[in-house]
């Protein structure tokens, strides 16, 4: 049976009780989605699975989608990555801690991540923690008078246009051509309504918006800064620390997250490894 505990934090629960490794039933996916929707944050305790099976639990919850930075893709899994401080692509400080600002996955796509989930295969004793920040609270904190000024803004989204604005970023280029054209500036509401709830939320304040339409860029980029600076107070925020064996999954139309940064891994205690997956759509279940 499914148990619910909550987390040690402003929103989010633990889950006890699923175990991945035998599949998961329709009914115990609706129990599930339904509980990300109310709470942001569910954190699956105790899994033990392979790629395959990771991969699969991914698809109950949309499509994956392979990240523009196709040469980070997981061999044989495009649809993973692999993140954290171990291996040799993880002794660049900007490849390692390439997530660590406040972001929403997939924000310069057209159609953007609706989760992510991150399982743990390697902790650290010390760091190595997720930020996530609930954007849904923050809507429903602003005034009445912000709530109407930013109900039919669009900002525009691009890949790595934060670089050099935002201090807490440090930028993974892209590398070719390809990927440049893979992902134009795209235009996405500052407050966005839930594709299955109906909710609405901030969405993408920080991260990938560089503009407003209809605003000029001096305007437009203090508006973003005061719903970020807004949005990502400590009432808003949790942080998890991660033991091997969790899988995060967080709903990405109503969080903001980042990574906190690390240093390479130098022996068993500060290895962090983590396989990621986003989606965009719906579940299996709401199609």
């Amino acid at each position: 049976m499914i148990r619910f505990e909550p987390l040690d934090g402003p929103f989010g629960r633990a889950v006890h009780g699923v175990d991945l490794a035998e599949g998961i039933a329709d009914t115990e996916l609706r129990t599930l989605s339904a509980a990300l929707y109310d709470h942001r944050l569910l954190v699956l305790k105790g899994q033990k699975i392979d790629k395959e099976a990771f991969l699969e639990f991914g698809r109950k919850w949309g499509t994956p989608i392979p990240h523009v930075l196709d040469h980070l893709r997981m061999p044989g899994y495009p649809e993973l990555l692999g993140i954290g401080n171990t291996g040799a692509w993880a002794k660049k400080a900007e490849v390692r801690n390439g997530a660590a600002f406040w972001h929403t996955d997939q924000s310069y796509e057209a159609e953007p991540a609706t989760a992510t989930m991150l399982y743990a295969i390697k902790s650290p004793k010390v760091g190595g923690e997720t930020l996530i920040a609930d954007m849904k609270a923050a809507y429903d904190d602003l005034d009445d008078d912000m709530k109407h000024r930013i109900e039919a803004l669009e900002a525009v989204h691009l890949y790595g246009a934060t670089a050099g604005q935002d201090i807490e970023k440090i930028a993974i280029p892209l590398i070719n051509q390809e990927q440049i054209d893979a992902v134009p500036p795209v235009r996405h509401r500052l407050a966005r309504a839930h594709s299955v709830s109906g909710e609405t939320a901030l969405f993408a304040v920080s991260g990938t918006a560089c503009a407003i339409d209809g605003m000029d860029d001096d305007a437009a980029r203090a508006l973003i800064a005061t719903l970020k600076a807004h949005a990502v107070q400590d009432k808003y925020v949790y942080r998890h620390a991660y033991e091997v064996g969790d899988i995060a999954i967080w709903d990405t139309q109503m969080t903001l997250h980042a990574a906190t940064p690390i240093e390479a891994a130098d022996g068993e205690d500060t290895e962090r490894l983590l396989w990621r997956i986003s989606v965009k759509g719906k579940p299996a279940i709401y199609q």
